[in-house]
């Protein structure tokens, strides 16, 4: 029973409930991405995932618990799409396209657009979001790292600044697009593919033969 109790005040939700846990934590962050983190209501979620208020906060306990977790949810889940994308390609710049494939052809990508573009301004008023944050940009750059490092020592890429530069880049630009995207302002998929694989063939210096058209390079 005490066991039990500390996973309630945790918001770790009993065993076996995982299906109904994940529609929770989906319409969690469906608000969010709505009304923002400090608008979003417990009922806003209760009616979306079809389930009373009191079983949200039996499985997390409080209003902010439960957004956190859902936050955490998207982060854990975008990042294992993210690796399962390109996993088992060999070849550099095909991973990397197959990466940007994944990325912005995500059927929820306004959604998650806006839960994201949410997060990073809810941090700056919400010390305990921040780490989360951190998280997903450490784990995007370390993924791109880990393509670019595979490029350069394969011969394929040959970057025209520091190989940490040419990271950077990369990942800022993902950062800029998803405010477009989520701000209405016309980045539709195709040109955020475009301007990602335009702007990481400049700076990596992707030599011939390792371009081939990808799917996030076709209309």
């Amino acid at each position: 029973m005490g066991d039990r109790a500390a996973d309630v005040r945790a918001g770790v939700p009993p065993a076996g409930t995982d299906a109904q846990r994940e529609r929770i934590l989906r319409a969690a962050a469906r608000a969010l991405a709505e009304r923002g983190f400090d608008a979003a209501r417990l009922r806003d979620v209760a009616n979306s995932a079809q389930v009373s208020i009191g079983l949200l906060q039996h499985y997390f306990e409080t209003r902010d618990l439960l957004f956190r977790h859902a936050f955490e949810w998207s982060i854990a889940d975008l990042i294992d799409r993210w690796r399962s994308a390109s996993v088992e390609e060999p070849e550099p710049w095909r991973r990397f396209q197959l990466l940007v494939d994944e990325l912005t052809r995500d059927p929820d990508l306004s959604r998650r657009c806006a839960t994201w573009t949410e997060f990073c301004a809810s941090a700056y008023r919400h010390e305990e979001l921040r780490d989360g944050v951190r998280r997903v940009h450490e784990e995007w750059r370390a993924l791109v790292s880990e393509i670019v490092g595979e490029g350069v020592r394969s011969g394929r890429f040959a970057p025209v600044m520091p190989v940490e530069t040419a990271v950077r880049v990369i990942t800022v630009l993902v950062d800029g697009c998803d405010m477009a995207v989520a701000a209405g302002g016309g980045m539709e998929p195709p040109r955020y593919a475009e301007l990602l694989l335009g702007t990481a063939r400049a700076v990596l210096g992707v030599r011939e033969g390792a371009a081939s058209p990808g799917p996030a390079d076709r209309p």
